[in-house]
């Protein structure tokens, strides 16, 4: 076998490099091809129903089968600040109907940051670890996944007035069958 040059070595090591980066970027592409195209459902509904015209941010909210909804935050062409819930269907289409769309005007109802006050006075020294508007037994709501005590808790709040919409609802400690047993 003849010897290559160093330089021939580093040409063959990039490209290497390069042909598996692109191989990466390929099937990252491939997986997230689904919740994006869900997620542009959700802001295309956004724009056609509640005149969105620029999106500051999406949030993906699922709680059950019929609870599972994309929320496109942004302002309408009177530059007011809304959230859209645009809910979906089990099999991924947009649903349709009376309540397939609800918009909300943020002005006057509970912030982010409202809602961790609200946390904290219900559940001192919790961490709050994901903070999304969502539904919750047909009301539109903030849906706050909580650690405590290396324990996981959901909590609901209303979206509107931040009234609590559930007790905290304890996971459970173990999860049989997946490997992470205790």
């Amino acid at each position: 076998m003849r010897n290559l040059g160093s330089g021939k070595w580093i040409a063959i090591i990039i490209v290497v490099v390069g042909l598996l980066v692109l191989g990466v970027n390929q099937f990252y592409v491939h997986v997230m091809a689904q919740p994006w195209s869900k997620e542009q459902l959700a802001i295309n509904s956004a724009q056609e129903k509640a005149d969105i015209v620029s999106v500051t941010r999406t949030f993906n909210s699922v709680w059950t089968d019929t609870s599972t909804y994309w929320v496109v935050e942004g302002k309408n062409t009177a530059q007011e600040d809304l959230m859209v819930w645009v809910k979906f269907n089990i099999d991924g289409s947009v649903a349709e109907g009376a309540n397939a769309v609800h918009v909300e005007k943020t002005a006057g109802t509970v912030t982010y940051e409202k809602v961790n006050a609200l946390l904290q006075n219900d559940l001192p020294g919790a961490e709050a670890v994901r903070i999304v508007p969502g539904s919750f037994k047909g009301k539109y709501a903030w849906q706050v996944f909580v650690k405590l005590n290396e324990r996981y808790y959901y909590i609901f709040y209303n979206f509107r007035d931040g009234a609590k919409l559930s007790e905290p609802m304890e996971l459970p400690a173990t999860l049989k069958g997946t490997g992470q047993e205790d």
